[in-house]
């Protein structure tokens, strides 16, 4: 008897022309005869569109494995004739997918893959890498410290202020009196006018403020915060929140290599763990997600991590190439 097949559905075609496509996207080979092909074929019809949304953010949640997918086909597809000119991936996101502003918004702000900078990150003057830390001196009386995954772009006179693009950062301000300096991130931004050691971290549309020593002020749109030493003030889409204290020892504890949870719901932790550890872990089961973690762990072993999880809640992990593990 014959083996069964089962026939391609019209669905199953667009998908594929889908994946087709973002490994294109990514390749570095695009030309510009390819972004006039995509444009026209995310036009001819609404689930081609969908169906490319769809592809990047799968391969942006598997990213370390569909970049050896990527290489491995690299040799053999999207081969351009030597006249075509190439474009830049930067080019190519820019100019090729206007017409699809929900592909592009994927593809610019959640590069597939993490093959290249977020647009948002694209002026950085100093940036860290997933698990670097970096010390930075911009003047005699101001020191940074760079946590992972940081970009940061410096004001127009660097003594003056920065501009904290995504991550985290520690500003050592030494000067008693003079100008003030600045902290932009998000839609606010934070002041300091003397002497203070203070934290700023802009992840996932949150900017959180901690003040570790002296003063310092919070301003998003009309409202401000005052924080002293050993306060805390979160601001996002909601607002600017109302300070809390907090145990210094837990929140700089990135600055001596180790990352720490306090009852953390897995969701969150596995958030931090990627920010930290090559590669990435995606959480499969929504209600696992719900569970709390603690502990100290070192940020150069994040797998410490994953293996406190599979021994106290009892979950499946598999390893996948490119340093992906699936919970649960």
């Amino acid at each position: 008897m014959a083996p069964f097949h089962r026939q391609e559905t019209p669905s199953d075609a667009i998908g594929r022309q889908a994946h087709a496509w973002v490994r294109r996207l990514a390749s570095g080979q695009a030309t510009v005869a390819d972004a006039q092909e995509l444009r026209r074929w995310c036009d001819a019809d609404p689930r081609h569109a969908a169906a490319f949304a769809r592809a990047q953010k799968l391969w942006r949640d598997f990213d370390p494995a569909g970049r050896e997918v990527l290489q491995r086909e690299r040799a053999s597809t999207w081969t351009s004739a030597p006249s075509q000119r190439r474009v830049s991936r930067r080019a190519f996101l820019g100019g090729a997918l206007t017409a699809t502003a929900a592909a592009v918004t994927v593809a610019a702000v959640h590069p597939p893959f993490g093959l290249w900078t977020p647009a948002s990150q694209w002026g950085a003057d100093y940036r860290t890498a997933t698990g670097e830390q970096k010390r930075v001196r911009l003047s005699d009386d101001v020191w940074l410290a760079l946590n992972t995954q940081t970009s940061i772009a410096l004001q127009s006179d660097a003594t003056q202020g920065i501009h904290l693009l995504a991550g985290e950062t520690e500003i050592d301000r030494r000067a008693l009196a003079g100008k003030p300096f600045g902290v932009i991130a998000g839609d606010g931004r934070t002041w300091v006018r003397g002497q203070a050691r203070f934290e700023v971290r802009n992840v996932d549309g949150e900017v959180c403020v901690t003040c570790l020593s002296g003063e310092v002020e919070v301003e998003q749109g009309a409202r401000r915060q005052l924080l002293t030493r050993n306060q805390r003030v979160v601001y996002d889409a909601r607002g600017l929140q109302a300070p809390t204290a907090i145990d210094p020892a837990n929140v700089s504890a990135w600055r001596e290599g180790a990352v720490v949870f306090r009852r953390t719901p897995l969701s969150d932790a596995v958030v931090e763990i990627n920010r930290y550890r090559p590669g990435r872990v995606v959480l499969m089961d929504e209600q696992l997600g719900r569970n709390v973690v603690s502990g100290r762990f070192s940020i150069r072993d994040m797998d410490q991590v994953i293996a406190q999880i599979r021994e106290v809640f009892d979950v499946r992990v598999r390893q996948l190439p490119g340093n992906v593990v699936l919970l649960g």
